[in-house]
């Protein structure tokens, strides 16, 4: 983090019937909006590639300068200013950020750009963040999305701690 923005990077396992990795690195602004996501993603059949690129007020692109291929959700992409990772927890911290639900209480429903690992298809679709309590050290927050609904535990910073039954950071 600095006064330019975020830049973070990481690496998902999931190991089952259907075991994938994936790596990715993000970049957001100062003012918390993502604009490039890069993740790549193998499995025991395939490997892919995805470079998403967004200019302010702009639409988001490929690494080809391309519109990437959506679902017919009736959302518009060009309007998601978050991403989110469905293999990742720490990819609802952009969101949670970029709002300041980690520092007040609050609801918010946000349209992301939602990217399924480990095949790469981009869709836009809408979440929702609710702000439970607020302590000295983070706060909690529900999640509604097309996952579900979760229970989320941000640090001060609102990054993801816990994410319960999916995801915790290892400290």
């Amino acid at each position: 983090m600095t006064e330019r923005g975020l830049r973070a990077s990481g690496y998902l396992v999931v190991v089952g019937r259907h075991s994938y990795g994936a790596t990715f690195t993000v970049l957001c602004d100062s003012a918390g909006r993502t604009r490039r996501l890069n993740v790549q993603s193998d499995s025991a059949l395939t490997e892919r590639g995805l470079s998403l690129t967004r200019t302010p007020g702009g639409p988001w692109l490929d690494g080809a300068g391309k519109a990437p291929p959506g679902g017919p959700t009736g959302l518009d992409l060009n309007n998601a200013i978050d991403i989110d990772l469905t293999a990742s927890a720490f990819s609802n911290s952009l969101a949670i950020r970029r709002l300041g639900l980690h520092r007040r209480y609050g609801a918010e429903e946000v349209l992301v750009a939602q990217i399924a690992i480990p095949d790469l298809h981009v869709t836009p679709c809408m979440h929702i963040y609710r702000t439970v309590s607020l302590t000295s050290t983070g706060a909690h927050i529900t999640h509604s999305g097309p996952a579900g609904n979760h229970d989320i535990s941000v640090d001060r910073h609102g990054f993801v701690i816990d994410l319960p039954q999916l995801s915790y950071r290892l400290r």
